[in-house]
């Protein structure tokens, strides 16, 4: 086999246009000790090649081994058990019986409001203008004294915040 042929196989390999006749030439050819300089760098790896199929080939038991190995494996078929007609039944009636739970729950009963008796304000009106500018007047005066004791709480904490601004300064 010439060097320039090896040469054409390799190209070929390496473009992945090989068969796998020609891949076993190549590792044949690289497995000899007179191989030319040029081609001596492919040779390790060819040469790891074969070493790796002879590792790798499966011996003539394979398949026996693994045959034994599925049926050890292989899980054991138990008993199928039967339901009778009173566990059919039971759940039946659970299933009934959830649904009504959920149906209460999601759809309670609803009842009609209650009838709310109306007030009559009239009754609660002032009818003197006197006695209506007393009230106003007091309502008034407590409003303004409300707004008095705001203010001035207001204005207290105020001068506290201004002696507190002298400690960040």
């Amino acid at each position: 086999m010439g060097h320039e042929w090896v040469e054409q196989l390799l190209e070929r390999y390496f473009e992945g246009e090989s068969s796998l006749t020609e891949e076993q030439q190549l590792r044949e050819y690289f497995q000899r000790t007179d191989v030319p300089e040029q081609l001596r760098p492919y040779q390790p790896l060819f040469q790891y090649f074969a070493e790796e199929q002879a590792q790798n080939a499966l011996g003539n038991d394979f398949d026996e081994k693994l045959l034994g190995q599925l049926q050890e494996s292989a899980p054991r078929l138990t008993a199928i058990r039967r339901i009778g007609l009173r566990g059919w039944a039971l759940r039946a009636a659970a299933i009934v019986l959830l649904g009504l739970g959920l149906g209460w729950l999601f759809f309670p009963k609803t009842t009609a409001p209650a009838q709310t008796a109306g007030i009559d304000w009239a009754q609660y009106e002032v009818q003197d203008p006197q006695q209506a500018f007393r009230i106003t007047t007091a309502a008034l005066l407590k409003t303004s004294g409300e707004l008095n004791r705001g203010t001035s709480t207001a204005a207290r904490e105020l001068k506290n915040l201004g002696q507190m601004g002298k400690f960040f300064k």
